[in-house]
């Protein structure tokens, strides 16, 4: 009832069991992200809107197709409002500026099987990206802090200085945090 609570080998083992069933025609999955640039222009919650979104375009193929049909973008998708014949599970709070019906379930994993299997999907995918990005940016640890803002990630930005992945507004609070008071100005005014 809770993915968080599993271990990363567990998780795996029933990622493998979702992929089984979605291979024999019992269910779809989808998996999207948002961009370091989509972070910053939309912040964390706009990027994740514009990420569902992308997974219900992913999901509608052959089965919702006539209404994205005029879909040519992400952006002209993201602000359909006919595509109403669907409702989004979100594990959380309600979604403003969602165009899509949806209802929110506060520990979503605990009330609803789509919502635990979709938080597998999301975290295995994601452990397996950051252990790619380990692999391209190596001494930040992606791989051990799956992209977490642990003290060893921290402190690793600090040593080695930022990669493409992080966000310009991640280092900025975090040189702030570290910061001697007498250099504020200093981080206010860098850009």
């Amino acid at each position: 009832n809770d993915s968080k609570k599993l271990t990363a080998e567990k998780r795996a083992e029933l990622r493998t069991a979702i992929a089984k069933m979605e291979t024999e025609g019992k269910l779809r999955t989808a998996w999207a992200a948002g961009s370091v640039m989509e972070i910053a222009a939309h912040n964390i919650l706009g990027a994740t809107r514009l990420a569902m979104a992308r997974c219900i375009a992913k999901l509608a193929v052959g089965h919702m197709a006539p209404l994205f049909a005029a879909a040519g973008t992400e952006g002209e998708l993201f602000g359909r409002t006919d595509a109403r014949t669907f409702l989004v599970l979100v594990d959380g709070l309600p979604l403003r500026s969602f165009p899509y019906p949806h209802t929110a379930l506060v520990k979503g994993d605990a009330r609803s099987l789509c919502v635990a299997m979709a938080s597998i999907v999301a975290k295995v995918t994601r452990d397996r990206r950051m252990t790619e990005l380990d692999a391209c940016h190596s001494g930040y640890g992606f791989a051990r802090h799956k992209g977490y803002g642990t003290e060893d990630h921290r402190e690793a930005v600090l040593r080695l200085g930022r990669c493409p992945e992080h966000r310009e507004a991640f280092l900025r609070k975090l040189l702030a945090a570290r910061a001697d008071p007498a250099q504020m100005d200093f981080l206010a005014t860098e850009d």
